[in-house]
């Protein structure tokens, strides 16, 4: 009898990864606002990635110990969004050609952003203390500012632009095109995931110098909050799947009893 329960428990399909999903979503939730709040009081940030070198290195030497765990805690968020691609996949019910297409954009949108979030650890506190030495002549500075400005542009084209902007942007749409399928109060957060898609992809604009930091501020806002909404139901699927389970085990017992 023991070997007959056993054998319907594993013919059963292997359940989606509802709870490590949404323990991700909830760790990159946490992350990116506890980078925020770190760095947001001890450099001014995000406002301050528009500063000049002469203001913001200075800075970065000052406030070196927050500017490290922020900018940690920035890098962590991003490359949770890596194994969040492939999780979702499985929880979403994406299929094969919707869920390789949405794993590879997550997968580059995790790589670009830790590309541009990277720089912060360790090329600007480096450039930081070449600035700030007493013996630095005005050439070195003038040479720092170069380095500074040039890969500023690049890396933070890298993980703003592409990263943030384009693959999480048309990421979200993946997910959310999955979500509506799934029906139930899984459209809800489909829909809004459009909206927090448009936000993210209303930042490309920026190449051609059409930008609004605030436009960018709400966008990520937003793209925050739907996270934690996706994160909340996939709590209540697993729930829901674990009373599934139990009640498959009663009948499965009472079936194996009579």
């Amino acid at each position: 009898m023991t070997r007959d329960l056993s054998a319907g428990v594993s013919d059963q399909p292997q359940a989606p990864p509802y709870l490590p999903a949404a323990v991700l979503l909830l760790a990159q939730f946490i992350l990116m606002w506890a980078a925020f709040f770190i760095l947001m009081p001890s450099i001014n940030w995000p406002a301050s990635l528009g500063e000049p070198p002469s203001i913001i290195l200075p800075l970065i030497l000052q406030q070196a110990g927050p500017v490290f765990a922020g900018y940690l805690s920035y890098l962590l968020h991003a490359l949770i969004l890596i194994p969040l691609a492939i999780l979702l996949g499985r929880t979403l019910a994406m299929g094969r050609a919707l869920g390789n297409f949405a794993v590879a954009l997550g997968i580059l949108a995790g790589v670009a952003k830790a590309f541009g979030i990277v720089r912060w650890l360790f090329l600007m506190p480096g450039l930081a203390v070449a600035y700030v030495d007493p013996g630095a002549s005005g050439a070195t500075k003038a040479a720092i500012e170069v380095v500074y400005v040039s890969f500023n542009a690049f890396a933070g084209g890298v993980g703003e632009l592409l990263g943030v902007g384009l693959f999480a942007g048309v990421w979200t749409i993946l997910v959310s095109i999955a979500l509506l399928r799934l029906g139930g109060g899984a459209r809800i957060i489909g829909c809004a995931g459009f909206i927090a898609a448009a936000g993210l992809l209303s930042t490309l604009p920026s190449v051609i110098g059409v930008e609004s930091s605030i436009l960018l501020t709400l966008s990520g806002i937003f793209w925050q909050l739907w996270t934690a909404a996706l994160a909340i139901w996939h709590l209540r699927a697993r729930s829901v799947e674990n009373i599934g389970i139990s009640s498959d085990a009663r009948a499965a017992v009472r079936s194996s009893r009579a």
